[in-house]
């Protein structure tokens, strides 16, 4: 059977962070990176805490506080990369602490706000399960296939982001993103923005339910992706095998 090779995946930034918050974080990060008294670390720390912070006010109601405290939380999160590269400063302890960060204030924050739209009777508690599981399995699917990717050689195992399009203002478009290495559909970041951001911000609460719903059908889609990401590069991986065993056994 013919095992056709997966294309590398591609890192790219957000369409969020591109548009939103680099024109005034990219600017702020180099002052940032000037003051002795600011590291990446501090600048994740912060982030945590405005995370956990936003899940609070989302337990207790404030959904508002909450939803704004999270913008605030991605805009954060989003320097500490930029003043550590700044700086010279990046490290394998400071991507795992931000990679935990941004786990941990992203869960805290689906299961606060779920568990007000539950305890008030506006959200089945089954809805909430199912978007903490898809979640959780979203995370680790995606640490794994990056890891497996990472072994094949196949950068971090997502979208090549290599595709073009026949309608002119859609091939524009991606033209645009592929040039400045930005993500051409919206992904996790922009549903974490939308559900636990400007949802609780300026919608009214009777409709962050289906909020919450939209999240869990995007998380159910990534992770089916995801899968089938990793089985495509696990059976380029297992093709390989037979001919490195060839290798090691005549070496």
């Amino acid at each position: 059977m013919t095992v056709h090779t997966p294309q590398p995946g591609q890192p790219v930034i957000e369409l969020w962070t591109y548009f939103v918050v680099d024109p005034v974080g990219v600017p702020l990060s180099r002052r940032l990176a000037r003051m002795s008294a600011v590291t990446p670390n501090r600048l994740t720390a912060l982030a945590l805490a405005l995370g956990l912070a936003a899940a609070a006010c989302f337990a207790t109601g404030r959904l508002r506080i909450g939803g704004a405290l999270f913008l605030l939380r991605f805009f954060v999160d989003c320097l500490d990369g930029t003043v550590a590269r700044i700086q010279g400063s990046c490290s394998k302890r400071g991507a795992y602490f931000d990679l935990g960060a941004d786990v941990v204030g992203v869960t805290a924050g689906y299961a606060a706000l779920g568990w007000y739209l539950v305890d008030t009777g506006r959200l089945d508690l089954g809805w909430l399960l199912a978007l903490l599981a898809m979640l959780a399995l979203y995370n680790w699917v995606l640490d794994y296939r990056k890891r497996m990717a990472s072994e094949a050689g196949l950068g971090n195992g997502g979208a090549s982001h290599q595709w073009s399009a026949s309608w002119e203002p859609l091939r524009r478009w991606v033209t645009f993103c592929n040039s400045r290495g930005v993500s051409t559909v919206p992904w996790a970041a922009e549903v974490e923005i939308a559900t636990l951001g400007l949802a609780p911000l300026v919608l009214p609460t009777h409709v962050l339910p289906w909020a919450i719903i939209a999240a869990l059908a995007f998380y159910v889609f990534a992770d089916l992706l995801n899968a089938r990401r990793v089985w495509r590069i696990a059976a380029h991986l297992d093709s390989r095998q037979p001919a490195l065993d060839h290798e090691g056994a005549t070496s």
